[in-house]
């Protein structure tokens, strides 16, 4: 292991690297354990894989080419493609469950009663939204902060709330830019979700949106207290009330609308040709 680290792949031992390491050993070891035993079981491991694979593609995606064109970039060596079958194998997971139609239990009954309601009668989709868009400003900031926009909402977040951000390492410029191109447009997506019914992507997106989110944050919020990362960059005391809150809420609001679509997914299943009017097959057939 201390070969690996100094020697086969030292930036391994930056901030970035060591919480993607814990993640890796904790968060991805019990998830990857629940997808062999549904297997094992015969059971169907759908929602973790999905969740696995949001996870390890969004580590992948920052750690891979930060290691290129961060200050570490001179350290790369033959054993950085080791990491090849961490990038591959959970696109084809995600491509394959993606892709899988699966069949989602819920009468069409209740599906007709949910897809009804108007938004003033969903409190929880009416609160999600309004969270949604206040995630999407968030993401906005720190993408424009992280190209070191003269905007003075952006210094100001950039020198107060997150120096981190501006580590020579990248890693956190490139996740930055990931919210900023990728996690935005997929809030906005999710509103049009919880707006308009019959949205059936949204049951499996949020899930992979829910994987990566919590693998950002949680290495995100690491680095910026981390002892590796310099103190001048990481999160000052004084405002860390505001640093909490923000990354805190980018963290845990993607599960909690996980949960809200895998939990009750009458709202965005697509309705059958059978009951587009409002009628089961059944009540037809006894007119």
């Amino acid at each position: 292991m201390v070969l690996c680290e100094f020697q086969g792949e030292p930036y391994l031992l930056s901030a970035h690297g060591t919480m993607i390491c814990y993640w890796d050993g904790a968060a991805h070891y019990l998830m990857q354990l629940a997808i062999v035993t549904a297997i094992a079981w015969n059971e169907s491991y759908h929602e973790v894989g999905l969740y696995w694979a949001g996870s390890i593609i969004q580590s992948m995606i920052v750690f891979m080419p930060g290691n290129l064109i961060g200050k570490n970039g001179k350290s790369v060596r033959a054993s950085y493609f080791l990491n090849t079958p961490y990038v591959i194998i959970p696109f084809w997971m995600a491509f394959r469950l993606l892709t899988t139609k699966r069949k989602i239990e819920a009468k069409p009954s209740e599906v007709d009663k949910a897809q009804k309601k108007g938004l003033l009668q969903r409190p929880l989709d009416i609160l999600l939204i309004v969270c949604l868009l206040g995630l999407a400003i968030i993401g906005e900031v720190r993408g424009m902060a992280a190209l070191d926009s003269p905007m003075n909402v952006t210094q100001e977040y950039l020198h107060n709330y997150e120096p981190y951000i501006t580590d020579e390492v990248i890693y956190p410029k490139i996740q930055m830019l990931i919210y900023l191109f990728y996690f935005v447009p997929y809030y906005i997506m999710s509103i049009y979700g919880l707006i308009n019914p019959g949205c059936q992507w949204m049951i499996d997106w949020s899930l992979v949106h829910a994987g990566a989110a919590a693998q950002a944050q949680f290495t995100h919020i690491g680095c910026s207290l981390h002892s590796r990362t310099p103190y001048r960059l990481r999160a000052p005391p004084n405002t860390r009330p505001v640093f909490w809150l923000v990354n805190l809420s980018l963290m845990f609001l993607p599960q909690l609308l996980a949960w809200r679509c895998v939990s009750f997914p009458e709202f965005f299943v697509k309705k059958s040709p059978e009951i587009k009017d409002g009628k089961s097959a059944l009540e037809k057939k006894r007119k």
